[in-house]
C-alpha cells in the first residue's frame, strides 16, 4: 500500500468515527429528552394517585360500595382495603 492508499483509508476511518460519534451524541440528546419526560409524568402520576385516592375514600364516605370503587379505579378489593388503611401496595 503506497502513502495515498494510507491516507484514504485514514480518513475513511475517521469518517465512520465521527459518523458513529454523532450518532451516539444524538442518541444521548433523546435519552437526556426522555429522562426528562419521564420525570415529568412520574411527578404527574403521583398528583394523579394522590387525587385518586382522595376520590376513593369520598366515595367510600358517600357509602358506594367497595367492589364497585375497585372496579372504577381498577384497583383489588385488597389492595382498594390498603389504600382506604393508608399502606398501599405498590401498583
Amino acid at each position: 500500500m503506497d502513502k495515498d492508499e494510507h491516507i484514504a483509508q485514514l480518513r475513511a476511518r475517521r469518517q465512520r468515527v465521527e459518523a458513529i460519534e454523532t450518532t451516539l451524541e444524538s442518541i444521548r440528546d433523546v435519552e437526556s429528552s426522555l429522562q426528562e419526560m419521564k420525570e415529568i409524568l412520574t411527578k404527574q402520576l403521583k398528583a394523579e394517585r394522590t387525587e385518586r385516592l382522595a376520590d376513593i375514600r369520598e366515595a367510600d364516605k358517600a357509602g358506594v360500595p367497595k367492589t364497585r370503587i375497585s372496579k372504577e379505579v381498577g384497583l383489588s378489593r385488597a389492595n382498594l382495603y390498603n389504600h382506604l388503611k393508608g399502606t398501599p401496595a405498590d401498583e
